[in-house]
């Protein structure tokens, strides 16, 4: 432990540091580690289940319910239906945990830029979610209830499939829409955060992807960049994990410019009486 004794201020540094302050850098730090290891990876892993599930079952596991080829599908295949629409919405899950960790970042010396990200970051989770579980609720019983019902009664059925799909893309677009605003305001965070232009540039990159009008390649895009924006914002999480709080540095200096004041004067006294 190193420290430096004022006649006013102590500034203490190294391990020894109040667990107040050891506390949020370890959170800091598990959060960092999370966003390289799991934001980043995961939609690698989403896109290499949804070949399987094209392999394994003759589709993609989000049928198109107003087909009768959907219905059938998401009668057929339940669990591969279960396994599509709860992991899709845990991406936005794993991105929320990384923007809470910019938002502990920012949170004292730019609070407004901060409060948006978590704001955003809650909204666009919350919908993910919200898509998520009502989607397996909704598709699966649709699919059971078509394979149950004769061909008059899945004529009918067809329809209500489109509702159905009509409200989970719905959704879909508003959590979209809240990741695009979050990747935005990344880009947009003022120099001084320190925030790597590579992490800036890969926001805007997969803010444009996903507003290209050519189907699915939006989603392909953003599982491209996102590992490489996840590692690199991770690093900086890291290095604002292991750098030296605000109010540390203020304190700090304000001590050492009390202390060469004091010396100063005390010099200045010296030559009076010579």
């Amino acid at each position: 432990m190193s420290a430096m004794h004022t006649s006013h201020t102590t500034i203490t540094d190294g391990p020894d540091r109040p667990a107040a302050q050891q506390k949020p850098s370890h959170a800091l730090r598990i959060a960092a580690i999370f966003t390289m290891a799991v934001t980043g990876p995961y939609a690698v892993l989403f896109l290499v289940a949804l070949f399987l599930s094209v392999v394994l079952t003759g589709n993609v596991f989000f049928p198109d319910l107003a087909t009768n080829a959907g219905l059938d599908y998401a009668g057929r295949f339940p669990l591969a239906v279960l396994i599509g629409y709860i992991g899709d919405p845990l991406q936005q899950v794993a991105i929320f945990v990384s923007l809470g960790a910019v938002f502990a970042v920012l949170q004292k010396r730019w609070p407004v830029w901060a409060h948006l990200l978590l704001i955003i970051g809650s909204w666009q989770m919350v919908l993910g979610l919200t898509k998520g579980l009502t989607s397996v609720y909704m598709v699966t019983s649709l699919g059971a209830s078509y394979l149950a019902a004769n061909a008059a009664d899945k004529a009918a059925l067809l329809p209500l499939g489109g509702v159905v799909g009509g409200l989970r893309q719905g959704l879909q677009d508003m959590d979209t829409y809240g990741l695009i605003i979050a990747w935005v305001l990344i880009a947009l965070l003022p120099k001084a955060t320190g925030m790597p232009r590579w992490v800036r540039w890969l926001s805007l990159a997969m803010s444009v992807a996903f507003l290209l009008p050519f189907g699915p390649i939006g989603f392909f895009i953003f599982t491209l960049l996102i590992p490489f924006w996840a590692f690199l914002l991770g690093r900086w999480l890291l290095r604002q994990a292991a750098g030296t709080p605000v109010e540390a540095v203020a304190v700090s200096t304000a001590s050492t410019i009390w202390h060469v004041c004091e010396l100063a004067q005390s010099r200045e006294t010296a030559d009076h009486l010579l």
